[in-house]
This record gives structure tokens, sequence and C-alpha cells, in this order.
């Protein structure tokens, strides 16, 4: 049941927090007293008004500054702090994911990939405000070589076939690319051209392109970090053979970042960086394909968002079997873990654009609460907690290319998150979410997480 209600109840439900209760965007609502963090990089601002007017950011600024109309309904957040919606910058989107993203704090997501029909209804049912749920921004169908490592991709065997498939995902207004592992240079330049001259960005899971050379071409996202290490090693030809099929590419790739030294790695981080490509690290897929064989690392995981039949679903022993793995592959994945966390500390400091995203809803890999563990791992890999807010607000807004959203501002869209704790003193506070407000209208995270 789609369950946004009319902003007279705004007061109500947000002093009870009575289950059920969501507050329409209505009108024009004043949050008085929190500590603003606005997503723009500048520093905070204390006893702040947010000012809300018809699901958009009117004002935000000191009290003293910004004028409350009246007849303004006001919402004391004394205590509080408020940061922008977060964005998840790689999910492969399902209906039932929808409310847990919500719940999770999570306003946006970059869908990188999955059945075209589907993810376009998911899309087009969040935007007509028949769904309770994130923004999607979709990818449609990946793009891959033949035959395609995953069924509802389209296969291409030519630079005509490129093309079109290209046109296609412009056609249902896609807004990004997305090339999967099969993909060759002979088959990436008609993609990156045709992409070019249809102002589409193009994202890519690499497997038969080194990093390098992908973006020297002008690949916008690098996802997963893939090809990073292909390029660090000097010689990408054993990594990039292998991936003729997905899983012995995918371990091999995983068990050879422990081979290259800081100094290859620095090098290639500035190089890439120079190239003007982002990466997506997605730390917690990484993390999770090291400890397929830990059940202990399951269970520290907060699965109260995926539904039973779901978890079910995931199968890991299967996954395990059918990729092939052994014993002496999850201690290979593991070794290789400080090396993935030192590139991207050197990539951002070389001024490079990190995004953070899931791959959600892989298996191990929950919606909402995967993100939130992203941030954990990129706060454990030396981003501050800034750096890590920044990564999944205003870093993934630019990867979008959308400058409405991932920060506080007017005019921007009034998707925020109400905290109860500090998140710049510890990312892990980022899970005190009191209220999740997307497009004006608030929701009881705790009534999100309940079968609609």
């Amino acid at each position: 049941m789609h369950g946004r209600i009319r902003s007279f109840l705004v007061l109500t439900c947000f002093a009870a927090a009575l289950p059920g209760c969501r507050a329409g965007a209505t009108g024009t609502t004043a949050y008085v007293g929190a500590t603003v963090f606005d997503g723009t990089g500048t520093p905070v601002t204390r006893d702040a008004v947010l000012l809300v007017s018809d699901g958009r950011i009117e004002a935000v600024g000191p009290r003293a500054d910004v004028r409350v109309p009246r007849g303004t309904e006001t919402v004391d957040v004394t205590g509080r702090w408020i940061i922008p919606g977060l964005i998840d910058a790689h999910v492969h989107a399902e209906r039932w994911t929808l409310r847990p993203y919500l719940s999770y704090g999570v306003t946006s997501v970059r869908d990188m990939g999955g059945l075209q029909d589907s993810v376009i209804f998911l899309r087009d049912d969040v935007a007509s405000g028949t769904m309770d749920g994130p923004r999607l921004y979709i990818s449609g169908a990946m793009i891959d070589g033949a035959p395609p490592t995953w069924n509802g991709a389209t296969a291409v065997r030519t630079a005509t076939d490129a093309r079109r498939a290209v046109g296609n995902r412009v056609l249902i207004d896609a807004a990004q690319i997305k090339i999967y592992t099969k993909i060759d240079r002979r088959l990436l330049e008609p993609v990156l051209d045709e992409a070019k001259a249809l102002a589409t960005p193009v994202a890519a899971h690499l497997g038969k392109v080194d990093a390098l050379t992908a973006a020297r071409l002008g690949v916008r996202s690098l996802e997963h970090m893939s090809g990073v290490v292909t390029s660090a090693l000097g010689n990408p030809a054993p990594i990039i053979a292998a991936h003729t099929e997905f899983f012995p590419g995918w371990n091999l790739e995983e068990r050879s970042w422990a081979r290259p030294d800081s100094a290859a790695l620095d090098r290639t981080a500035r190089a890439l960086a120079q190239a003007g490509v982002a990466i997506v690290p997605t730390l917690v897929l990484h993390e999770a394909w090291g400890h397929l064989d830990d059940p202990a690392y399951e269970t520290s995981l907060d699965l109260t968002g995926v539904p039973a039949a779901v978890r079910r679903g995931w199968n890991v022993p299967n996954l395990i079997v059918r990729a092939g793995l052994r014993p002496a592959d999850f201690a290979a994945f593991r070794q290789s873990r400080p090396n993935q966390d030192l590139f991207v500390r050197l990539f951002r400091r070389a001024g490079g654009l990190v995004a953070a995203g899931s791959d959600s809803p892989n298996q191990l890999i929950p919606p909402g609460a995967s993100l939130h563990r992203e941030l954990r791992l990129l706060v454990a890999a030396d981003l501050t907690t800034e750096q890590a807010l920044l990564a999944a607000t205003r870093d993934a807004a630019r990867l979008l290319g959308a400058d409405s959203i991932g920060v506080l501002r007017p005019g921007a869209v009034a998707d925020f998150l109400v905290l109860t704790r500090d998140p710049l003193q510890d990312i892990a506070n980022l899970s005190a979410i009191e209220a999740v407000v997307a497009a004006g209208y608030r929701y009881d995270p705790a009534d999100l997480r309940r079968a609609p």
C-alpha cells in the first residue's frame, strides 16, 4: 500500500513515531534546531533551520538568518543532525528492495543493470508516487560480449550492434550505459563513441580491457575497481584471457590484488585520477567474497530488511560450487583486501572521485544496510568520516551528473535524514536514523521495514 499521508499529520507523526505514519510533502515545513551537514564540503551549521516547501528545499541556514513564514508547520529537531539523503552508486534494484533502501536513508540509487522492462517499471512507479522507494537512475540491461555472462544482458558482436545497444538505452532515458566483462577494446570503442555522441556516460565492469586503457578511451566510472589491478601489474594478458568466463576472470582478479606493491598502485591511482575516471569500490562486495566460506560472517550482517525467502535464495554453498572456489581462494581474497583499501586511499589522495556503492542485493549484501557497511569500510581504509559521507552524497551525485540531490541547498530536492547522533564523530552513528525525508515526504524507518 502506498503509505504517504498529508502534511497535517507532520507534528503528530514526528513526535509519536506512530507505526504506519508518514508525513506528506504538500505545504511548507520548517525543521528547526538541528546541526546540518549540507554535503557541500562547508562546515556544519548549528542551530539551523531547514525550510521545505512542496518537496524542495526553500532555505537552509542559521536560525537567525532563515525567515519562517507565518502558518508554517514547525518540527523541533533540537539536538538532532540533518544530512543529505544517501545515494547508493551501485545496486541491482528489485521490487522488494525499495522499502529497505529507503528505511536505511538511501533516497537515490544508481541501478547498474537488470531486466530492462522490470527496472523501467520500478523507476517509473517510484517517480509517479505509486510506490515508496528511492529515486532510480537506471542503466537498463547491461551490454556484454557474446555469449553474455548474464542472461539478462544484451549481447553485442559487432560495432553496429554496440551502437544500436547504446541508442536503445538512450531511448529508455537511461542515466548511464553499463558495460560488462566480455566487452573488449574492439567493442568498447564504438560503445564510447556512440555514448559520447548521445551525451550519456559509460560505467564499466571491466574484464577484457584494463582500467587505464578504458579510462583514457572515455569510460566514466570503474565499478568494483575492475581493471585496476590489471593495469597495476603491467601485464594484462593473463587476467584478460581469464575473463572469457566470468568466475575464472573475477577470481583471478581478486587474487591478483595482493601482488602489486604500493609504488605500482600509486602510479596507477595517479594515472587514473588524471584521466578523470571515477571509481565505485564496492569494498563490501570484496569483503563478502572473501568470507563466503565463513558462517560467522553472515551472522555479523544486518539482515532485518531481507525477507527469509530471499536469504534462502542466496544459497551461498551453491555459489561457492558454481564459482569453483576452494579454501585457498578465500585466504587469497582476504590477503588482497589491504591493497584494495590502499588503492582507494591513494586514488582519493590523487584527486580522484570515489562514490560509495554496495552491489546489493547480491549474496550477503543486504540493501540499505550494506551502504552503511561500505561507509564504515571506507573509513577503515583511512578516509575521514566526512569524506565517506561525501562519497555517498555529493560525490555520488557528481558521478550521476545530478545537482539537485546529495546536497542541502535552496532549490535541491528535499531528501535528507534526521539522525539522533553525530555521524562525523563516528560513521556508525549513521544508523541512528529517526526519520527519512524523500522528496519532502517523511517516513518512519521502522515502518518501512515492515511488510507493506
